[in-house]
């Protein structure tokens, strides 16, 4: 791997895990170099399954994470823990509850443990471990593959994303576009998303403020499809329009 990744390759390489998505055009002006050129160091890099090469750049591979879990899960700590203590009020007695991937759930099942009788669905293998261990939830798992290197489930598309009728879907994100639109580095995480999304009686967006701005290929959905955005800073200030809001209440853990 040390021959794949030059100075040139593991700077592209470093560009993508900062902005989820890079243009083969803006990579040639950073570095001086042809578009041509670009495009090789692209190919290795997707050769090796460092990245995904699109039309036009590159982004990050189906199945892969930008960052280690160990390194996700240390990332902005006490925000998440804040951010994850916000969703009580959301939670009922015996609620049916979709939770996503990502890091951010990590101290979920201390809310589940306070509300007997829950159902928890979830490819996130982190919270299906922690609830089935400190809560006395009903725990469902999606199946599919493991992600390398990280405790989430790529679900397969079957009959099971249909199965529940969800009092509140809880969802993360890689990334908030500026004009509003809720964005994901892997595919398949998306596809499961999208489906959840219309089992749910309400959504709940659940994001840091440094998600905001950055990018990434894939849509979830866009702000305004949003129940609920759980963040913190302010929301409207990172977006092209505050009205892009409208409608959608927002929780500020700050």
């Amino acid at each position: 791997m040390s021959g794949v990744l030059t100075g040139r390759r593991a700077a592209i390489l470093e560009a993508v895990r900062s902005n989820g998505a890079v243009s083969v055009a803006e990579l040639a002006a950073r570095f001086s170099v042809t578009q041509q050129t670009i495009r090789r160091d692209l190919h290795i890099l997707d050769s090796n399954g460092l990245i995904q090469k699109g039309f036009g750049g590159a982004f990050a591979a189906p199945g892969r994470v930008l960052y280690g879990y160990q390194e996700r899960q240390s990332e902005q700590a006490g925000v998440k823990k804040k951010l994850v203590m916000a969703l009580e009020e959301f939670f009922t007695d015996n609620a049916t509850v979709f939770v996503g991937l990502g890091t951010t759930f990590a101290s979920l099942h201390e809310i589940v443990a306070r509300h007997p009788g829950c159902l928890i669905a979830t490819p996130n293998l982190d919270v299906a471990y922690t609830c089935a261990i400190n809560t006395d939830a009903t725990v469902y798992i999606y199946g599919g593959y493991v992600r390398n290197k990280d405790p989430a489930i790529l679900t397969v598309s079957d009959e099971s994303r249909t199965r529940f009728k969800f009092d509140v879907a809880l969802i993360g994100a890689n990334a908030v576009d500026e004009d509003g639109t809720v964005l994901e580095f892997d595919p398949m995480e998306v596809d499961l998303t999208k489906s959840i999304l219309k089992q749910a009686r309400k959504v709940v967006l659940v994001v840091h403020h440094e998600k905001f701005g950055r990018r990434a290929p894939h849509r979830i959905a866009h702000v305004r499809e949003l129940d609920v955005l759980v963040t913190n800073g302010n929301a409207a200030q990172r977006l092209r329009s505050a009205d892009m809001l409208d409608g959608v209440r927002v929780i500020n853990v700050d």
